[in-house]
């Protein structure tokens, strides 16, 4: 393993994976806590070099003075469950074994989890050494030694639960800068490599960095272009394919064509299919929208991340049966998402407005009692959203302020400052918008309507860039127009100029009377 600052999670990572080896073999690169002193206590041999920017570099340094017959390589981010560890007991005395895969859980959002098997445990040989300085891999050497040994590939049960990418803990560790950085530097040395081009656009993604998306998504496109046949060799192809239209297109016809015209070079993929039938759906073709949906939840048994090839298409299809004004098929999609997600966000949010559609507020009410014991916070936060876009604020304060918690954190915090504002409570509004302004940058778009609905000082600049705080903002007034009371609408009307220079839309999307149109002869041209 290779570690840096790692004290909070070894001493659980050290219990899981009790009994699990005869050595352990630590890289450290440079921690400044207790970890080295931790590993020592466990008998650990560490080793300690300095950090270079390359991940398969340190994972070779240890491969190199590591003495036992098999390797396993792991992380301390990484809990290995008991039934691992009795299958790799076992596995070490499989004569005709020669590596061995592992499933690996990764933790994400709203309860769901990405499951993947990866190769990380082989028989230990001079020949086998790590590739790629982020997301590194040894793959390759494993399966030429497999080749020659005519052992073969076992794979195994148990399960690894990753911790490293939720996303506060992965903020708390500054990963974005740090893989940034060395996925930028890979790609300056070596601007073809598709994998790093793909993993930079997922850094991106995850994120939310829309410009760092946009230049890494023209990067990659002229590294298509530029191999044209390299794209349909590539296993990731479609993942690439769909982060780069979404983040050079500006409207999704644009973004549709772009997918379109590289279909037959792309080899079968969930994540390709599943964004050609959103934008299918955008652009006003539902047939094609559907076959396209259909086809991803076909590539579910191929797919590792289960939520994007079976919770999202049916999602897909059941807007399609609402648009044809088919409710209960609409219904049964949602519960058939759900009944794999029950915490998924999107789902919850749309089956909250099904109900609201089929029998009002108190299907609303009887469909959050059914789903009280398995939809968590994320329940909470779909029932006030869904009621402060309808305009309830009844519903719609006392579930955000539950899916909030105390204290108040998260977008569900934003909405219910943006729900108080509704109500009239500016004051509350903006005190909350201010608690959250550090974690959340969109909350400072509650504040500055709170602050024009006061009457009070506007800030100077906004933080938050101008591409992301458009739409953000013109969300906000849709649910101010639909939810707040008369007089905080009328002031907020009354007060949108002040906002003129930034966004001249604002009054319009709050419910503006639109101007009487002027002759020519009042001095308007054009």
């Amino acid at each position: 393993m290779i570690v840096r600052d790692e004290a909070e999670l070894l001493p659980r990572f050290l219990a899981q994976a009790r009994g699990l080896w005869s050595e352990l073999v630590a890289v450290d690169t440079g921690s400044t806590d207790a970890t080295p002193r931790i590993l020592e206590q466990a008998g650990a041999r560490l080793l300690h070099q300095p950090w270079t920017g390359d991940f398969a570099a340190a994972r070779n340094r240890g491969l190199e003075v590591a003495t036992g017959e098999w390797v396993a390589v792991l992380d301390a981010d990484e809990l290995v469950s008991p039934e691992l560890v009795g299958e790799i007991s076992a596995l070490a005395l499989d004569a005709g074994a020669g590596a061995a895969t592992i499933r690996m859980v990764n933790a994400l959002p709203h309860g769901h989890a990405r499951e993947s098997r990866l190769l990380r445990l082989w028989r230990h040989g001079p020949g086998i050494r790590f590739r790629h300085a982020i997301h590194e891999d040894a793959s390759e050497a494993v399966f030429a030694a497999l080749a020659l040994s005519g052992q073969r590939l076992v794979h195994l049960e148990g399960r690894v639960d990753h911790l490293g990418y939720v996303r506060d803990r992965a903020a708390a560790r500054r990963k974005k800068e740090r893989d940034v950085g060395i996925l930028e530097r890979v790609l300056a040395a070596d601007p073809a490599d598709l994998y790093s081009h793909l993993k930079l656009l997922e850094q991106a993604r995850f994120w939310g960095d829309r410009e760092l998306w946009r230049r890494a998504a023209a990067a990659a496109k002229r590294a298509v272009e530029a191999a044209p046949d390299r794209l349909s060799r590539e296993p990731l192809g479609g993942e690439l394919v769909a982060l780069v239209a979404d983040g050079l297109a500006a409207h999704p016809a644009a973004a549709l064509a772009l997918l379109d015209g590289l279909a037959d070079r792309v080899r079968p993929s969930a994540a390709f299919q599943l964004r050609r039938g959103e934008l299918r759906e955008l652009t006003g073709d539902p047939s094609g929208a559907e076959a396209s949906f259909r086809a991803c939840l076909g590539l579910a048994a191929t797919t590792a991340n289960r939520q994007l090839a079976t919770v999202r298409p049916r999602l897909g299809l059941a807007r399609l049966e609402f648009a044809r004004g088919a409710l209960p098929a609409a219904l049964a999609l949602v519960e058939e998402a759900l009944s794999s997600a029950p915490r998924d966000p999107e789902a919850l949010l749309f089956a909250v407005a099904l109900q609201r559609a089929r029998g009002g507020g108190a299907a609303v009410d009887a469909f959050a009692r059914a789903r009280a014991a398995t939809g968590g916070e994320e329940l909470w936060a779909a029932l006030g959203e869904e009621a402060l876009r309808a305009g309830d604020l009844e519903r719609a304060l006392p579930a955000l302020s539950q899916a909030a918690g105390d204290p108040p954190r998260g977008p569900p915090a934003r909405l219910l400052a943006l729900a108080r504002l509704a109500s009239g409570d500016t004051a509350g509004a903006a005190g909350l918008a201010e608690q959250l302004e550090g974690e959340d940058p969109a909350a400072e778009l509650v504040g500055l309507l709170a602050a024009i609905a006061r009457g009070g000082d506007l800030p100077r600049e906004l933080k938050l860039a101008p591409a992301e705080a458009e739409p953000a903002l013109r969300d906000m007034a849709g649910m101010l127009r639909a939810a707040a009371r008369p007089e905080v609408l009328s002031r907020l009307r009354a007060a949108a100029p002040a906002l003129g220079s930034s966004f001249p839309w604002l009054g319009a999307a709050l419910g503006e009377r639109p101007r009487p149109a002027r002759s020519r002869d009042d001095g308007v041209r054009g």
